[in-house]
């Protein structure tokens, strides 16, 4: 079993924003250049983000009340199971609190682009 995660963000957020957390946060596997950053937990939660060039648009159904083009989205994948002493939905936690104390960024962050888990807006980050 596996469950898809999206970030989407606006043009505050930066790959190299995204890059740093995953590194100081301690990702493995880390790997990114001036459009992509990925990186693996040992929890097995995995992160991959990418510049969006061609599609603005904004996906997640529950948006929280905001509306921007977005120019970052990161696809998150926890997949089970965890091995023990580990925890995907807390490495989730972690990194959505780390880029939203680097990022002046609206973001929000979607279960399969449905319900909101996490969102950043000028009132700061709030969670579901």
């Amino acid at each position: 079993m596996s469950l898809d995660i999206h970030l989407e963000a606006d043009e505050r957020l930066s790959i190299t924003t995204v890059s740093t957390a995953l590194k100081e946060l301690g990702a493995l596997d880390r790997n990114s250049d001036n459009h992509t950053a990925e990186g693996i937990f040992e929890s097995g939660l995995s992160v991959s983000a990418a510049c969006e060039l061609d599609d603005h648009t904004l996906y997640a159904e529950d948006t929280k009340g905001m509306n921007f083009p977005v120019a970052i989205r990161c696809y998150i994948r926890i997949k089970g199971p965890e091995p023990e002493g580990y925890s995907a939905f807390g490495d989730l936690e972690r990194f959505v609190k780390h880029i939203a104390t680097k990022t002046d960024a609206n973001f929000v962050v979607s279960f399969q682009y449905e319900s909101a888990l996490y969102w950043k807006n000028s009132d700061g980050l709030h969670t579901a």
